[in-house]
């Protein structure tokens, strides 16, 4: 998963398209389920129903963990998922910066959090 995690990054890193799946274009839930079919685990392809796979994960994330996201704040559905890589960081395509890294303490991701979950 970390090779393709660094392609995806680039240079230059995978452009942001919405429902895309590939390396010309990537949306998050996309980058998700592509990176974990490359490991044999077939997941829901929108973030929304990534959200209910897996165990959920209050603290002490791990590699590979997901962390959701809602653009409209906690108590509405999920809308956009990353995959947790380490520290405070993880990896997420953007709308606006394609596939990045963002960090976790970011007010902007803090204020949206929905969860984390653990897959395998």
């Amino acid at each position: 998963m970390r090779q393709t995690i660094q392609d995806h990054l680039g240079p230059p890193p995978t452009p942001y398209r919405w429902g895309g799946t590939g390396k010309f274009g990537i949306d998050c839930s996309g980058l998700v389920m592509t990176l974990f079919r490359e490991q044999g685990i077939f997941l829901p392809r929108t973030s929304a129903n990534q959200f209910f796979v897996g165990k959920p994960v209050s603290d002490k994330l791990q590699f590979g963990d997901l962390v959701f996201f809602s653009k409209y704040g906690p108590a509405h559905p999920v809308t956009h998922v990353g995959i947790f890589i380490g520290g405070d960081k993880f990896l997420h395509a953007s709308a606006s910066r394609g596939v990045t890294i963002s960090s976790l303490n970011k007010r902007y991701y803090r204020l949206r959090y929905k969860g984390a979950r653990r897959i395998f």
